[in-house]
């Protein structure tokens, strides 16, 4: 039987701002579509979940030239893949709340930009901070079956929605990396940079996950090409690392076939991926 990926998309199309107002926000183009592509490729077969089954939408400011190596012709091959995963069922997501037997997936993918921030981490940051137990269940059921977990860009903030036990949050002490907290300074701050038209509601995700127990690894400049794989999670620093990161989640989703075939835990570090 091939691989099934199970691919956790936020739904949320705005972000909340620090004394109110909102800003646009949604998936990032290449976050979603390069990992995905790298999997279909191996054959791996992808279904799609969101909180409220909403189908995603697009951040605007991913679909810039500059993370297509300025090549119209890559960002119009993207738009093409994010076409395809609505057809295959991304335009119609399962419900997140309804994800109620997961034992059938051997892999989870969440893509990033500031989105899932909204309706991953948070229940609905619009609200309140009550963190989604659904993902948060989610996670611990991958966790704890030691199975292929990918995040990138803002996306592993959302990790923090994952239940402590025995008081231990279950990813403290891994590695792993996120989104710099200097290029988010940048988009809300700098005027030729600026993106956001007042400070964001966020939690700073590498502060957050530090704080819970987490070694955090990102590159020296403000972005570039970061993958960390830990055991059975992997992540990626920004979209600048998402074909990197597609390789590598790809891999461990490979490695976890062969594992089972053989009887041994996903996270045994003799199946990890090459970094």
């Amino acid at each position: 039987m091939p691989r099934h990926v199970l691919v956790v998309v936020s739904a949320a199309d705005r972000l909340p701002l620090q004394g109110g107002g909102t800003a646009p926000t949604g998936v990032y183009l290449g976050e979603l579509v390069e990992p995905a592509a790298a999997l279909l490729a191996a054959g791996v077969r992808l279904s799609f979940a969101t909180p409220g089954g909403r189908a995603p939408t697009l951040d605007g400011t991913s679909c810039s030239l500059a993370y297509f190596g300025f090549s119209r012709a890559q960002r119009d091959a993207a738009f093409a893949d994010y076409a395809r995963l609505l057809d295959a069922g991304l335009g119609a997501p399962i419900p997140l709340e309804k994800l109620h037997t997961v034992e059938q997936y051997d892999g989870l993918f969440v893509p990033g930009g500031h989105a899932p921030l909204v309706d991953l981490l948070y229940r609905d940051a619009h609200t309140g901070a009550a963190h989604n137990d659904d993902f948060g269940a989610l996670l611990a059921h991958f966790h704890g079956a030691g199975k292929p977990t990918g995040l990138i860009c803002h996306a592993p903030a959302a990790l923090a929605a994952a239940p402590e036990v025995d008081g231990r949050w279950l990813y403290a002490g891994y590695r792993m990396t996120c989104f710099k907290t200097v290029v988010d300074t940048m988009l809300q701050t700098v005027p030729v940079a600026r993106r956001f038209p007042g400070k964001l509601f966020e939690p700073d995700p590498a502060r957050l996950l530090r704080e819970l127990g987490a070694t955090v690894e990102q590159t020296r400049l403000p972005v570039g090409s970061k993958v960390v794989i830990d055991r059975e999670l992997v992540t990626g620093q920004d979209p600048y690392s998402a074909r990197a990161f597609g390789v590598a989640f790809t891999r461990q989703v490979l490695a976890a076939e062969r594992a089972a075939v053989l009887g041994v835990r996903t996270g045994d570090p003799a199946f990890a991926p090459r970094r």
